[in-house]
């Protein structure tokens, strides 16, 4: 989870101490921007100086023990001022390390190595808890002793001196490729999308999504949808998107009739498919384009049509909620006029950078490049509209809104700014500055998970364990395609429990994605498929933790929650399976074929949905339920045949449920 979500071991500094936390902290973040703007150092020296900036703030944010006393807090310095030694070394003397193969100065290096191994362990315990650690270490004891295990997994063993080297100076250790993306390209989302939330943007969206989705049965869900949509593809984090949305979202469905573990799974499962949503995608899609060497644009592309399929699908999956609790539409009162909700200035306040973001990918110059501009956009739209705005961005809708929702007022943000210009301006710096520290408590959180996938990928490497799972798969496959789909989702959803989007792709395509090439299937969706189910692991029990972040605002129990989460993302499980076995769908192929995998897809998926929920009208009984599971599963195959079998048994179990809840109608009205 994000450091929100562990505050009981995250330490709350105050006076000369928690600026000068704070300092240090935002002096490391700007490190970022400003190399993205200007050029990243050499590989080495940029990650080493990420991670070391990481690991100093971790053992002065998080606490090691119940207990924080000031020998303690002296004992972190200690750590802290180790973290900054160990990687500073490499930092200094990356030349030498980059030119050799092996140790230069072999004694020093060997302490160095254990004691950053032994630092990345206490850092990851105290952010992520003791299943990451165990994790590694895991790991790390398969691989000094493969040779004693027997079978296809076990290998020759690798000798300690090896590991070391492999872990502090290899190529493809800790600061190999995933700690590269984690120093650039995810840090950097990561800024963007805390600004984004400094500026305001999160209530512009709401207010849009109010206003869109509110008139329609079940609003509020409505609402819910639409909004970790908009927020969920520039954040890239399911807990952080439950967060930042979901503190509006979940008490405003609560108040009007939801229950609160489908409240929590609304938002839960919304916040994991704005992941999957073009034109952004959070920074997993940007490592996917970087592990493939293709556009970025390519990916967005293949991701528009599955996206829109799950989203529609959670749409119906609200609607029919709502038709089975019979909760109604938002009140009139507090839909925002067109007015309101699109406001001008928020809106393009809102709009610039991202724009700003999108032309200069399309224009294909380094996505650090992008993302820079698009963060200093931010800060000068923030400008603009301390400037310019005399009035609060806050519309009364929303203000009510917050109200129904029991939250009170609405927070004192950059675009409600008032009073005499001086006022703003410093209003204007302190936000900036929120932003920037809650952007270095999240990229600190997400450098602990990428060092944690990064030893994983590493060792999975070095061992050979992917080629071994790979042959597993590819010999189960050969015979049982389907089979072997449904065990790399299995597989991958395991990898992926507890880790954010990126980390969990990363340590799934590390894995999985060999074996999806050998059997046949094409390189992007192959991808594709294993990024969606790395999204699809934070609402699956028992690690969710979309699920554990939606649960602390409703106050609804985790398995209450994750039950309607996995029925209200049924088809986030179906969709990957129909993509990559009917590659039309990531708009490969002939436009004919693309319209006719489009329309067999979204009628699977919509029976899909009713066949989870049991509601078409009225309740859909087992019989007619059984004939739609089986038509939309039957719908993944892109073959004539199996559509026309498909279509068959959905028109059959409609007409069956129809038929018998036009007599159930009957019955009920009074002769």
């Amino acid at each position: 989870m994000e450091p929100e979500e562990r505050e009981s071991g995250y330490r709350k500094y105050g006076g000369i101490a928690g600026k000068a936390l704070a300092g240090v902290a935002i002096l490391w973040i700007l490190f970022h921007v400003v190399t993205a703007g200007i050029g990243t150092l050499p590989n080495y020296q940029q990650r080493a100086i990420h991670l070391g900036g990481a690991l100093a703030l971790v053992f002065l944010l998080y606490s090691g023990s119940k207990r924080d006393s000031t020998l303690i807090r002296l004992f972190d310095l200690v750590l802290a001022g180790l973290s900054v030694l160990v990687l500073g070394y490499i930092v200094w003397n990356y030349n030498t390390i980059v030119e050799s193969t092996w140790f230069t100065d072999e004694t020093l290096e060997k302490i160095f190595g254990v004691t950053l191994l032994l630092l990345v362990l206490e850092g990851v315990r105290r952010a992520l808890g003791w299943l990451f650690v165990g994790m590694i270490l895991v790991f790390y004891l398969y691989a000094y002793f493969g040779n004693y295990i027997p079978g296809a997994l076990g290998h020759r063993g690798l000798s300690l001196d090896r590991l070391i080297y492999a872990f502090y100076l290899g190529e493809n250790g800790l600061l190999g490729p995933l700690m590269g993306i984690s120093a650039t390209v995810v840090t950097l989302f990561l800024i963007l999308g805390a600004l984004l939330n400094s500026s305001g943007a999160g209530q512009v969206f709401i207010l849009i999504a109010m206003r869109i989705g509110g008139r329609v049965r079940g609003g509020a869900g409505m609402v819910a949808v639409f909004g970790s949509a908009f927020m969920g593809m520039v954040n890239g984090s399911t807990v952080a998107n439950v967060t930042s949305t979901g503190v509006l979202t979940i008490p405003l469905m609560k108040r009007l009739g939801f229950k609160r573990n489908l409240a929590g799974a609304i938002e839960a499962v919304a916040s994991t498919g704005g992941q999957i949503m073009p034109p952004v995608m959070g920074p997993g899609a940007f490592l996917m384009a970087e592990l493939l060497g293709i556009a970025y644009l390519d990916v967005v592309t293949a991701a528009l049509v599955p996206s829109l399929l799950f989203f529609m699908a959670l749409l119906i999956g609200v609607y029919l909620y709502a038709l089975k609790y019979d909760l109604k539409p938002l009140p009139a009162e507090l839909i925002p006029t067109r007015r309101e909700a699109f406001e001008p200035l928020a809106l393009i306040s809102l709009m610039v950078p991202i724009g700003i973001l999108v032309y200069f990918i399309v224009q294909q110059y380094t996505i650090q490049m992008a993302v820079f501009w698009a963060i200093i956009s931010i800060v000068a739209m923030m400008l603009l509209t301390v400037l310019f705005r005399r009035q609060p961005a806050s519309s009364s809708a929303g203000e009510r809104a917050r109200a129904v929702a029991g939250l009170g007022e609405t927070p004192d943000d950059i675009t409600g700014i008032q009073g005499d210009l001086g006022q703003r301006v410093k209003k204007l710096v302190r936000s900036v500055i929120d932003g920037l520290y809650e952007a270095a408590r999240g990229v600190v959180f997400i450098a602990m998970i990428i060092a944690a996938a990064q030893i994983i990928v590493s060792l999975i490497n070095l061992t050979g364990l992917g080629v071994t799972f790979s042959q597993l798969i590819v010999s189960i496959g050969q015979g049982q395609i389907l089979l072997s789909l449904v065990l790399t989702m299995v597989i991958a959803i395991i990898l992926g429990m507890g880790m954010p989007t990126p980390a969990a792709y990363a340590v799934g395509a590390a894995v999985l994605a060999p074996p999806l090439i050998n059997l046949g299937f094409d390189l992007l969706p192959a991808h594709l498929f294993l990024y969606f189910f790395a999204s699809v692991s934070a609402i699956t029990p028992p690690v969710a933790a979309g699920v554990f972040a939606a649960v602390a605002i409703s106050g609804g129990t985790v398995m209450g929650t994750a039950a309607y989460a996995m029925i209200l993302a049924c088809s986030l499980f179906l969709i990957p399976f129909m993509f990559i076995m009917n590659p039309e769908l990531t708009l490969q192929g002939q436009p004919a074929d693309v319209a006719l995998a489009l329309v067999s897809a979204t009628i699977g998926i919509v029976f899909m949905s009713i066949t989870a929920i049991g509601q078409c009208r009225g309740p859909v009984s087992w019989g007619p339920r059984l004939l739609f599971a089986l038509g939309a599963v039957t719908l993944i195959d892109p073959s004539w045949l199996t559509d026309l079998i498909g279509v068959a048994l959905v028109t059959l179990g409609l007409a069956w449920h129809l038929r018998f809840d036009r007599q159930a109608r009957r019955l009920a009205v009074p002769q």
